[in-house]
């Protein structure tokens, strides 16, 4: 009797010797035997402790682990925001995280999701702005979140727009990396002396430059879209002008846009959007208007 009852006493000198060596792990246990209340006291009281960036998201996760489990669902759901800003692309895979606490998670993740990455990358476009060598990081961090927004279904058309603008901004930092000079500052303008490449297939006739007896369109409205002064600046480091091909139908509207020579895909897309928009007075041939195909060089402007 008496060796049964000093083995029960070396035992538990030694379970307390070891809560005293690794508090996580004592708060943990408590968390396992449903001791919620008392885990979340010695959560709490370990949270002022660690210091390990890891750690500190462990102890804050277990916290909120125990206020699921005490029926707090709004401090439990406060307190998971707060991680997933900390770290939107952390999962809680935990083998003691009930379905209840993974749901609880996934939940706050994808009403917190957007704006954390709206607001990485209002980061990220200042820090591009300002030509800061962490631009990079920012935005491979904002192209990440993006792609875990669209596997999770928080995706909508502002965040179509964004993926555009990051994948510009990356594919346009790695091209000025190794740049030349600033290229002079242009406008759209008309390439007067440049035949399309192509025309397009189509049962009725459709002109180009120098063909005989046709009349060119006279430009109405040939405006160049609205970009991110940033988008700007890299595109005028890169010396690069891009050269779009728009068909003219007989009202003077622009029914087609084809990129023959791109700047960027992000800066391509929007130049075409705005393409989309332009007015003309149609091109005439014996007098009748017809279609045209007309060149349009564009530049990045200041």
């Amino acid at each position: 009797m008496k060796t049964v009852v000093i083995a029960g006493l070396l035992y538990a000198f030694g379970a307390n010797a070891a809560a005293q060596s690794d508090p996580l792990q004592a708060a943990r246990d408590l968390y396992a035997s449903a001791a919620y209340e008392e885990a979340l006291s010695e959560f709490t009281h370990l949270k002022s402790l660690v210091t390990a960036p890891d750690a500190a998201a462990e102890v804050d996760q277990y916290r909120a682990f125990c206020l699921v489990a005490l029926g707090r669902t709004a401090d439990a759901e406060a307190l998971a925001e707060s991680l997933v800003r900390k770290d939107p692309m952390a999962a809680v895979g935990r083998l003691d995280a009930s379905p209840r606490i993974e749901a609880m998670f996934a939940t706050v993740r994808k009403r917190v999701l957007p704006q954390v990455i709206r607001d990485e990358y209002r980061i990220a476009r200042s820090l591009v702005g300002q030509k800061s060598p962490d631009a990079g990081s920012h935005l491979t961090e904002v192209q990440r979140m993006l792609t875990e927004a669209e596997k999770i279904g928080v995706w909508d058309e502002t965040l179509s727009d964004l993926r555009t603008l990051v994948d510009g901004f990356l594919e346009l930092s790695q091209a000025a990396a190794s740049d030349s000079p600033p290229a002079p500052a242009g406008a759209v303008a008309e390439a007067a002396d440049t035949k399309p490449s192509t025309l397009p297939p189509d049962t009725q006739a459709v002109y180009g430059p120098g063909d005989e007896g046709v009349l060119p369109p006279v430009t109405v409205a040939q405006i160049a879209p609205q970009m991110p002064p940033a988008l700007l600046d890299l595109v005028r480091r890169i010396h690069r002008s891009g050269v779009i091909d728009v068909l003219i139908d007989e009202q003077g509207f622009v029914k087609e846009v084809t990129v023959r020579q791109s700047v960027n895909s992000t800066y391509d897309s929007l130049m075409v959007a705005a393409a989309r928009t332009w007015k003309y007075r149609p091109a005439t041939r014996n007098g009748v208007p017809v279609r045209f195909v007309k060149s349009v060089v564009v530049n990045a402007e200041p």
